[in-house]
């Protein structure tokens, strides 16, 4: 780890009270600071089972599982989406109908998290990850056998609840894992499998037919195994470390394999107990300007700059452009990738640049989540593309397929930039009075996003269909426009909203 020491003393002239919590510096008196000499958030423990302080291959490899862990439960869910009509005509109902058991699936996996999250507070994160993992790969074989639209429904809910766990804890995962001044581009690569997963999905579902998802049960058995042996407990007390010197030395490093346990007590959070009002804070979050705003926001850029081109491509492609299957799976599966992709290019290490630069022309040390915000310029192309392609559908036999593709990417671009920003933003902790509950706000952002995505299968098509989709489509690309405005308030009052008393958040668990 490339860190340095500095004295508080040293540090207090360099930098205001408010770069760092000076509460949680190391027993001697001394701050880590980073290779910039700026103080590290959060300052780390001096016990190597801080995750903190574990090797950069041991974190990449937790983050790349953690990563794809969302990335496999969310594409089990979508592989079916290019397939909707085929669907429909096995089950003798209409293809908006075989949407629905997406719609199920996305509610089920945004109301599971909530109550997930405070027993991964007490518990760990390590549980759910593997037996969630295990419940989606189980209920994704089921499916692909299901003779009755019933049993796919009932499936399709228990998945959301598994595929949800790590759609919950990774924004958490990343916390405990990395510092404030590298989580922007990290958070990005959790941010992308979220992003991605429904993208991808398509590739795989090219087959006809709901025995794809069964087959796709077959490598996330496979990921079960690996993570079940490759995936330590993450979550970590350093509340002992910071109190005493001599509490260090009374706390024994855990061998690898005490880290794959099921059983936090060897880290120190087990001391947390488990009330009934822990299942409330994940709602709590919503009072938090700097949470819900930006909630909002992400909620309807994915709305409209993927999910609205997965539910509704299906029906679109095949009508206007007389594909089949695996074209359809194609054509809504590669734009969006490679939009996300390059998306990210310019996202995660650029909102870290961007707060490192703000703290440095300032003098201060301090780094302002706001900074990260700038990076919202980007994202306006996600109302661009969503108005191409509405254009372009609206006018197929004059623009072609190509130029809806082109769409659809730009869109992405922009949703890529948008889901980084905010999922970094919201869980920056900076200041002790502003100390987010990381895994609360993630279920919160979760919640959120998947309930109003749940609504679009409902409405996006007859809407469409009634007003012209050109219409439509811009219709879409102005809510979001008018949810985006409230982040330009942020970018410029959120640092006073956040040390406001009545925005200033509990500590629930001030030692994690």
């Amino acid at each position: 780890m490339d860190t340095h020491y500095r004295m508080k003393s040293e540090l207090e002239a360099a930098t205001t009270p408010e770069a760092v919590c000076f509460e949680d510096r190391q027993s001697d008196g001394r701050l880590k600071v980073d290779r910039h000499g700026l103080p590290l958030v959060p300052q780390p423990s001096d016990n190597k089972d801080d995750p903190l302080n574990w090797p950069k291959p041991l974190k990449l490899a937790v983050l790349l599982q953690a990563s794809l862990l969302t990335l496999m439960g969310t594409m089990g869910a979508a592989t079916i989406n290019p397939a909707f009509v085929p669907l429909a005509a096995a089950f003798h109902i209409t293809p908006v109908q075989a949407s629905y058991e997406l719609t199920v699936w996305t509610v089920f996996g945004a109301v599971c998290p909530v109550l997930l999250v405070p027993l991964a507070n007490v518990y760990g994160r390590r549980p759910f990850y593997v037996l969630g993992n295990l419940l989606a790969a189980a209920t994704n074989f089921a499916a692909g056998y299901c003779t009755t639209w019933s049993g796919v429904l009932a499936t399709r809910a228990l998945n959301g609840m598994g595929a949800g766990c790590a759609t919950a804890l990774g924004p958490a995962t990343v916390v405990d894992l990395f510092f404030l001044h590298e989580r922007g581009l990290f958070m990005g690569v959790y941010t992308f499998c979220v992003t991605n997963a429904p993208h991808f999905a398509p590739l795989a579902g090219v087959i006809t037919g709901t025995s794809i998802v069964a087959r796709w049960s077959y490598i996330q058995f496979g990921l079960f195994f690996v993570t079940y042996f490759c995936f330590p407990e993450t979550l970590y007390s350093r509340q002992v470390d910071t109190a005493l010197p001599t509490e260090v030395n009374k706390r024994p490093v855990r061998t690898y394999v005490g880290l794959l346990l099921f059983r936090t007590s060897g880290s120190g959070t087990r001391e947390q107990k488990l009330t009934l009002s822990a299942f409330a804070a994940p709602f709590v979050m919503m009072r938090y300007l700097c949470v819900l705003l930006p909630a909002l926001y992400y909620m309807t850029a994915f709305a409209y700059g993927s999910l609205l081109f997965g539910a509704t491509g299906s029906v679109v492609f095949r009508s206007l452009y007389g594909f089949n299957t695996a074209q359809t799976g194609l054509v809504i599966s590669l734009p969006l990738v490679v939009g996300c992709f390059l998306g990210e290019c310019s996202a995660g290490w650029f909102t870290d640049w961007l707060v490192y630069r703000a703290a440095r022309r300032r003098g201060d040390g301090v780094r302002r989540p706001e900074s990260r915000l700038d990076a919202l310029w980007l994202a306006l192309l996600v109302p661009v593309g969503t108005v191409i392609q509405g254009v372009c559908i609206s006018h197929a036999k004059s623009t072609g397929w190509a130029a809806n593709a082109v769409g659809m990417a730009i869109a992405s671009f922009g949703l890529q930039v948008a889901g980084t920003v905010t999922y970094t933003y919201c869980t920056d902790k900076t200041l002790k009075c502003y100390k987010p509950q990381t895994a609360e706000i993630s279920a919160i952002l979760s919640l959120i996003r998947l309930i109003y995505c749940s609504i679009v299968p409902f409405y996006a098509v007859p809407f469409a269909e009634r007003i012209e989709y050109q219409y439509a489509w811009l219709t879409f690309a102005c809510i979001n426009i008018a949810f985006l405005l409230p982040m330009g308030f942020l970018r410029l009052y959120g640092d006073q909203i956040r040390k406001a008393k009545w925005q200033t958040m509990s500590k629930r668990h001030p030692n994690i």
